[in-house]
């Protein structure tokens, strides 16, 4: 049976998917990602930015928070866009159905300007909990 994670911005494989809904199944793998249309059974709604990744990402996450917290010290810079161009992230990318995945979600974004709410960044895991 799959599950979905329903969210207001997905990163995902470099791409950022606004009000998507993306699967999982069994064997932790990731099965799809779609536009959200309604509600499904075995969704989870995540409130924040999704960062999709490798399983072995959680071990690089003080790293990945680290270089974040530098790219958004330019004003400028939205908080996806930092996430999908950080380095650390690009090193865990994960495809559909290929590697077991873990997921993460930056709650607190301003989404007026696509900007966290507070410096530093707070990550917190979504799955696997």
């Amino acid at each position: 049976m799959k599950r979905g994670f329903f969210a207001h911005c997905i990163c995902y494989r470099q791409q950022i998917y606004r009000k998507h809904i993306l699967f999982i199944d069994e064997k932790e793998q990731i099965v799809e990602i779609i536009p959200f249309c309604n509600e499904t059974s075995n969704t989870v709604f995540v409130d924040g930015i999704l960062i999709a990744v490798s399983s072995v990402f959680h071990k690089y996450l003080k790293e990945f928070t680290a270089t974040l917290n530098q790219q958004l010290e330019n004003s400028e810079t939205r908080l996806s866009e930092a996430i999908t161009t950080n380095p650390v992230y690009r090193n865990h990318i994960i495809s559909e159905g290929h590697e077991r995945c873990s997921l993460f979600c930056i709650p607190e974004v301003d989404w007026e300007n696509d900007r966290p709410k507070a410096l530093p960044i707070e990550i917190d895991t979504v799955f696997p909990q």
